[in-house]
Formats: structure tokens, sequence, C-alpha cells
């Protein structure tokens, strides 16, 4: 399912996926990895609406380099600050309140999380691969953006269980990923045509 391209450094995946959330919403993804990174696309929907439309930008190095979110509160952006120290962007209302600025520290401790929502807590998960071995737990500090785009600074306990499984915080919520950082389970397809 990673596609070798002549002339890279390497291979990049090009792939889309669907699989049904614990809470009943079902999610459609989409991963293109390119010279600059990779691009993440989801959308979730829940009886029969969209709940949640993601597009996430992450460097070379798997970090986040741009967020945007919208859910029927509206529309997020959030990108990190040249010098990497903060992340910042807006929210554009849906219910008519304009506007509101955004702005946090960040750095390379910092994992972004969008609640309920598996896209950017993988990116964050597969980036630690190399850091956290099996058994072990870590704490991390999280932006967690809520369906109402309000976002909170907060910590988040994550155990890695096995080799693709880890824990996320007191709530049990298990995430399984391949070597590729991609979620397991649900279905998959080629990006691009044979």
């Amino acid at each position: 399912m990673t596609e070798v391209r002549p002339g890279s450094q390497g291979s990049f995946t090009r792939l889309a996926g669907s699989l049904d959330l614990a809470d009943g919403a079902n999610l459609t993804w989409s991963v293109a990895d390119g010279s600059r990174g990779r691009r993440w696309r989801a959308v979730s929907v829940a009886k029969g609406a969209i709940t949640h439309s993601v597009l996430l930008e992450v460097d070379l190095a798997g970090r986040p380099s741009r967020l945007e979110l919208a859910t029927p509160a509206g529309m997020l952006t959030l990108h990190p600050s040249a010098d990497l120290a903060e992340i910042h962007g807006n929210v554009v209302s849906a219910t008519g309140e304009g506007v509101r600025h955004l702005a946090f520290a960040w750095g390379p401790q910092h994992e972004l999380e969008v609640t309920g929502r598996p896209g950017p807590t993988v990116v964050g998960l597969h980036r630690r691969r190399a850091s956290v071995a099996v058994g072990a737990s870590v704490e991390i500090d999280v932006l967690a953006i809520g369906p109402g785009l309000d976002v909170t600074v907060g910590i988040r306990h994550v155990e890695r269980l096995t080799e693709r499984r880890w824990r996320i915080g007191t709530s049990g919520v298990e995430i399984e990923i391949d070597a590729d950082g991609l979620p397991v389970g649900g279905v998959r397809w080629a990006l691009e045509a044979d």
C-alpha cells in the first residue's frame, strides 16, 4: 500500500480509508505524502450529518504544520509560528459571533487532539513510536479541540500497550496504528490508479 516514487528518496503513502468510530460515527480519511510532509484529510458523519471535516498537514519531522477543522460550530485554523514557540490561528463562528483569535504556547512536547476523532492523535502517536517502548506510558501536553471549537490546554496520559496499540487518557480509548502511522481497521483504497 506504500507507493515507491521514481527519483524520490523513499516511498510515499497515498491511501484513503473508512472506519467506524466508537461513538457510531463513520470516519472517511485520506493521507498523501509529499516532498514537504504528509497531508491528512478526514470527514466524520453521524446520523447522516457531517460532524467534523479536518485537514491536517504534517512536516517531514512528523510535527503538525497546519490544522483546519470545521464542525457545525464553525471553522478553526491553527498553525505554529515561524520560531515554533507558539501556535496561533482563529475560529470563525457559524453562529454569527464573528472571529475569535487563538494563541497558545507550543513546542516539540505538544500535540493536537480533536476530541473523539483520531486523526491528530494518530499523528502524535506515530511520531512517538521511537521514544515510547511497549509497556511504557508518558504524559503529553495537548491542545484538545472540542466540537464547539473550544480549545483546552491539558495533559494526556498515553500508554503503549503493544507495538501497534495505544491507550489514551483515563477514558480507556484505544487506538491501533500500523507501521506507516495509519489507523488500523475498516477498509482502505489506493488514492491513485495503477
